[in-house]
């Protein structure tokens, strides 16, 4: 089901900047330390030609996500004391969930999460079991997005450090969940993936061509959204 598109946040980079972000944080990864973003270096134009096979890269990101992955909602994710920018993209199932269960992305919308759900099989086949039907879940893929150049580098690397490396190091998904409105009710359950085995075997059934896009250029959270 196709999304609608819906007004963001003005911290949005549009997506031929973001893609700018992309070429330099491709360029930083090949050419500084491998891992996390620290922060915006200023370089010389020199120093920012890349070689053809980065500026092929950034091409194909930013002609797949104009075409196939819109930004569905944008925001923060909370965990604890951290938070990170984000912009969600549709990649598949239902949009409609979304819809429902985010908060409007006006005036700082914020995800914050509250529990964790451990990555064991038996949890995994029950969110495995929703994803087949493609009415009654919605995957979106979480990026950072920030204000200029430099808040991208400082939103990638609270994303990195604060949420990725936390999840994966306690071996969970984060879990919201969301009421009805005016109700104490869940009606919809919003789990939150670091890269691990069961979202990256999911991204690369339903989005190879995303996937092998940013799997070595941005870190990313992978987002299942579903009715309970």
């Amino acid at each position: 089901m196709q999304p609608e598109f819906k007004g963001l946040h003005h911290r949005a980079l549009c997506l031929d900047q973001y893609a700018r972000d992309v070429h330099l944080l491709v360029h930083q990864h090949l050419t500084d330390h491998p891992g996390v973003v620290e922060s915006h270096q200023t370089r010389t134009p020199e120093a920012m030609q890349s070689p053809s096979h980065i500026s092929s890269t950034t091409s194909k990101f930013l002609s797949s996500f104009k075409q196939k992955y819109p930004i569905i909602w944008q925001g923060h994710l909370a965990l604890k004391n951290d938070t990170a920018a984000v912009q969600l993209h549709f990649v598949s199932g239902n949009s409609v969930l979304a819809h429902r269960s985010l908060p409007p992305p006006e005036g700082g919308a914020f995800l914050r999460i509250a529990q964790r759900m451990r990555l064991e099989a038996s949890q995994l086949e029950g969110v495995a079991r929703r994803m087949t039907a493609e009415n009654e879940y919605c995957l979106l893929l979480a990026l950072p997005c920030g204000l200029d150049q430099e808040d991208v580098h400082n939103q990638t690397h609270a994303l990195k450090t604060g949420f990725i490396t936390y999840l994966q190091a306690k071996q969970a998904a984060g879990i919201i969940n969301v009421p009805n409105p005016g109700s104490n009710q869940v009606t919809y359950v919003v789990q939150i993936f670091p890269p691990c085995e069961f979202s990256e075997s999911h991204l690369s059934h339903l989005a190879p061509d995303l996937l092998n896009s940013i799997s070595s250029i941005s870190p990313h959270l992978m987002i299942v959204i579903a009715s309970v």
